[in-house]
């Protein structure tokens, strides 16, 4: 067995990714997402914040929705390239930073699989003024977060292993309370001739307060019009594990 340098989040995970996240109920999520859009009105065009490989992006735009997706890892876009649609724009942005597409281009953005917990609570307000400024007044922004519970308790300080037959892997966690944040050490065992290489990632989120997302949303522009559970139609209770945010940006003002 040969063993790697620990690598960049999603270097080594991009290339079992999909079969890592088999058991997501990606669909029930798309179709939260496009309810959500049929109620608000007049959302054609909608921005996926990391998209990773594409499986939301894939969803929405079989839902009739124009779908441009944005992901920092190259592995990841890879993916999502045989995966969308024809021609569909997929831009290996590094978030928070820039995205090169036109101003209030979008009607709806959406960031799925706490992805917005890998931002550190410095980068949040810039995540959400960048969002902003691609989303079009009354336009939506939908995410979803890892809840403070989740990555406490349910993450907290635990390892565990599975061996999936094309991959095997090993995940220890340790939680930081004093910074609200539980990094991750996933280790992944792939076949290399008769023997394995072994990969490791390192990984870090971040729960933040409900409060924090509201003022950093407002900061932004963004009013803040529903929080779920985990994309159903119900608030979210002390054992929720994700929760999913629906933010809506507010008109320019005139005069």
């Amino acid at each position: 067995m040969t063993t790697a340098l620990p690598l960049a989040p999603y270097e080594a995970l991009s290339a079992v990714y999909d079969r890592w996240t088999a058991e997501n109920d990606y669909p029930r999520w798309a179709d939260h997402l496009a309810g959500r859009f049929r109620a608000h009105g007049r959302v054609s065009r909608v921005l996926d914040v990391c998209c990773g490989t594409g499986t939301i992006t894939r969803l929405l735009q079989e839902r009739g929705l124009d779908v441009v997706g944005v992901d920092g890892s190259p592995g990841m876009l890879a993916a999502a390239r045989t995966r969308t649609a024809p021609g569909t724009e997929l831009l290996e942005v590094r978030l928070p930073g820039p995205v090169p597409l036109p101003a209030a281009s979008f009607d709806a953005a959406v960031c799925c699989f706490d992805s917005v917990n890998y931002f550190r609570p410095d980068q949040l307000p810039q995540l959400f003024a960048g969002v902003a400024e691609l989303v079009r007044p009354g336009g939506l922004f939908v995410f979803d977060v890892n809840t403070r519970h989740k990555l406490e308790n349910l993450l907290g300080d635990s390892h565990y292993g599975d061996d999936l037959e094309e991959f095997a892997y090993v995940w220890r966690n340790r939680y930081h309370p004093e910074e609200h944040r539980c990094d991750f050490a996933i280790s992944l065992f792939t076949q290399d001739g008769p023997g394995f290489v072994r990969q490791t990632e390192r990984h870090s989120q971040w729960w933040f307060d409900p409060a924090e997302i509201r003022s950093a949303a407002a900061a932004a522009g963004f009013e803040t019009v529903g929080v779920e559970d985990d994309y159903q139609e119900r608030e979210p209770g002390p054992q929720t594990l994700r929760e999913t945010w629906t933010l809506v940006r507010r008109p320019a003002p005139t005069g």
